[in-house]
C-alpha cells in the first residue's frame, strides 16, 4: 500500500511539473526495479497507481469543463463499439494506463533479477 501511495504521489507531481506522459511507465519501472519484492507484488503497484493516476486526471479534467471532449471521444468510440458512454472512455483509459504502469513495473523487477543472475555468473 505504500508503494502504491509513493508511486502515486512521485507520478502526480511529475504529471503536474511536466508534460510528459511516460511517467506512469517510468516512476513504476523504477519502483520494481529497486523496492518490489515480487513481480507480482511491482505489477500490482504500477496498475493500482498508474491506473488510478489516470482515472483521477480523466474524473478532474471532465469535472472541470471537458464534459465536450469526453462526449465526442465517447461518441467516436460508440460508433466502433456500438457503446456511446462516458464510462467507456474512463475505463479504457484507466485499462490502458493500468497495463502500462504493471508492465513497466514487473519488467523492472525482472531486470533488477536478470542483472543480479548476471552479476553471480561472473
Amino acid at each position: 500500500m505504500k508503494g502504491i501511495a509513493i508511486c502515486f504521489i512521485v507520478m502526480l507531481i511529475l504529471q503536474l511539473a511536466t508534460p510528459f506522459w511516460w511517467w506512469t511507465m517510468l516512476v513504476p519501472f523504477l519502483f520494481g526495479m529497486l523496492g518490489a519484492t515480487s513481480a507480482w507484488q511491482g505489477a500490482r503497484t504500477g496498475m493500482f497507481s498508474a491506473g488510478l493516476l489516470w482515472l483521477s486526471a480523466g474524473l478532474f479534467y471532465w469535472l472541470t469543463a471537458s464534459q465536450i471532449i469526453a462526449a465526442r471521444v465517447a461518441k467516436m468510440l460508440g460508433e466502433r463499439f456500438e457503446v456511446e458512454s462516458v464510462i467507456l472512455v474512463f475505463a479504457l483509459t484507466t485499462m490502458v494506463a493500468a497495463l502500462a504502469g504493471g508492465a513497466s513495473a514487473a519488467t523492472g523487477f525482472w531486470g533488477r533479477e536478470l542483472s543480479a543472475v548476471k552479476t553471480n555468473r561472473a
